[in-house]
């Protein structure tokens, strides 16, 4: 038996279901019905039921039996009236059908307002052990019921009580357009009066304070006379710093902190097809280190990589806009894409990125002050369909470069 805490005014002892509605309240059970229909549960032998299957299994029953008293009332009410008829017929003189009892025409309603209720108190008690997030407002988006946890959310821990919550609007801590959203949602059951629920969705919340947090939820409807809707919220914070954490390291390189291969080719497709689309032109480099093989095997590898990062991140700081990618495409080659360059513009970067490599230092490193390291480029410039593809646009790059570094290394080439 699913155990419920008490309310505020009551004493300290726990109560069940069968407390709150016993079997002879007249909701679970009417007049009439033997004491083994009363007392029928469903067979637990051999099954687990949680708290919530026995909650669900309890108001489906209490249900049933409301529905059945409705219908024996309904059937009272088609004899009386006939009976009433007949006598009206028979001894139109007499007042005999003032003394006739007469079943109350509200009967239907006063049970399904029980019912409400008690479905309400019990959810209310249930929503307050919650370990969730969880709001339940009615058909405007008023909050009537809240937990514990959504008080800590939607307060952002400033120890807020629910009181302070209860009566207020759920859209009022909705941003645009999840806002707008949700109340034409609530316009459309409102007119239509269909049922409004949804599938998880991410919206931003705004919180006391002006705070702001990113958040999904659902909602889901509760068919009574007056329809409630159950809003689960989750703090999506963590997921969040943790999918850009993976983010980050599934597209960038992990030494040099450039974006990698994968995010390079995939960069290299969309500008592509973003620059021939509004005819304008994009350019691609590809920068090699000279001799980088040598200056390894003399200095070791350790001092190799910090050599790398040191000529990331003058690449890094050569590129003018966010819209221009640096990546490390090999071992020690590096590649840009340059979308709205052309040829003359991607050369100008070209040699400005040469001149600040041919000026790094590397006494930092331990290492002599003569001690210097120079690249060779390649440049490919596409302008009115001379590539058919962003990769033909690559291979000329790759072709420009293998061509400086045979004219003797720290050279730039740009193709034909």
């Amino acid at each position: 038996m699913l155990r419920l805490p008490p309310k505020p005014y009551e004493d300290n002892r726990q109560r069940s279901f069968s407390d709150i509605c016993p079997a002879d309240s007249g909701f679970v059970a009417r007049a009439g019905r033997s004491g083994a229909e009363l007392n029928a549960k469903p067979s637990l032998e051999g099954k687990f039921i949680s708290p919530a299957d026995e909650f669900h299994q309890f108001m489906r029953q209490a249900r049933e039996n409301a529905q059945q008293d409705n219908a024996e009332i309904s059937e009272a009410q088609v004899m009386a009236l006939s009976s009433q008829d007949y006598l009206a017929q028979t001894l139109p003189a007499q007042n005999t059908l003032s003394s006739l009892p007469m079943p109350s025409p509200f009967a239907t309603t006063s049970d399904d307002l029980l019912f409400d209720d008690c479905y309400r108190s019990a959810l209310n008690l249930l929503v307050q052990q919650l370990m969730e997030a969880v709001l339940v407002v009615d058909a405007t988006g008023t909050i009537q019921m809240i937990s514990s946890k959504a008080v800590d959310l939607l307060s952002a821990g400033r120890g807020v009580k629910s009181t302070d919550i209860l009566g207020q609007s759920w859209q009022e801590y909705l941003k645009e357009p999840q806002k707008t959203r949700y109340q034409q949602m609530l316009d459309e059951q409102l007119i239509n009066q269909c049922q409004l629920e949804h599938a998880p969705i991410e919206a931003s919340l705004t919180l006391e304070q002006g705070d702001s947090l990113d958040v999904e939820f659902s909602i889901s409807y509760l068919g009574l006379s007056s329809p409630l809707f159950a809003i689960v919220i989750r703090d999506l914070t963590k997921h969040k710093a943790e999918y850009q954490q993976l983010y980050q390291w599934a597209s960038t390189d992990c030494l040099t902190k450039l974006a990698n291969r994968r995010v390079f080719d995939a960069s290299l497709r969309s500008q592509w097809q973003a620059c021939t689309v509004s005819g304008k032109p994009i350019s691609v480099v590809i920068i090699d280190i000279d001799y980088f093989k040598l200056f390894n095997d003399k200095y070791g590898h350790i001092q190799g990589d910090h050599c790398l990062q040191k000529i990331a991140n003058v690449i890094a700081h050569s590129l003018p806009s966010d819209d221009c990618i640096a990546a490390r495409y090999g071992g020690e080659e590096f590649a840009l894409i340059l979308p709205e360059f052309d040829a003359k513009q991607a050369q100008l970067m070209a040699e400005y990125i040469q001149l600040e490599i041919n000026g790094l230092k590397y006494t930092d490193l331990g290492l002599d002050e003569s001690v210097t390291v120079s690249v060779s480029q390649g440049i490919a410039a596409e302008v009115n369909g001379q590539f058919r593809t962003g990769t033909a646009l690559l291979c000329a790059a790759d072709t420009a470069l293998y061509r400086a570094k045979a004219d003797g290394r720290n050279r730039i080439n740009l193709s034909c």
